[in-house]
């Protein structure tokens, strides 16, 4: 299991298997190349159980998440392709259980987030 954590409320905790965690990741990495910085952080937390938002500068932490949940979006859209799709364990079945967790995950992001 793995967690993002956008505030320390538990209902702005996506808890997901490591996989969705991970894909999550890559897909943002991948479709925000121009962020050196936010890819740096992701590509770092790619390998760890969490990306805990609290933890970060809070302007880094804004442009993170505004990023998840633009790819998230647009993933669940169809006007962004995951990376899932192109991977052996992409099956159908993964694809919808990933589409079902990106709709959690939009969830839990607050619609607004102050840091201190």
């Amino acid at each position: 299991m793995a967690v993002i954590s956008f505030l320390e409320k538990q209902e702005h905790n996506w808890v997901v298997a490591r996989w969705a965690y991970r894909q999550i990741l890559e897909d943002v990495i991948s479709h925000c190349p121009a962020d050196s910085e936010m890819i740096g952080v992701l590509a770092d937390k790619m390998e760890s159980d969490g990306l805990l938002m609290e933890f970060l500068e809070p302007a880094l932490a804004a442009r993170i998440t505004s990023a998840i949940k633009r790819v998230a979006e647009g993933i669940l859209s169809g006007a962004i392709r995951s990376a899932i799709q192109d991977k052996p364990s992409g099956t159908a079945h993964m694809v919808q259980e990933y589409r079902k967790g990106l709709q959690e995950l939009l969830e839990t992001i607050p619609s607004r987030v102050d840091h201190p």
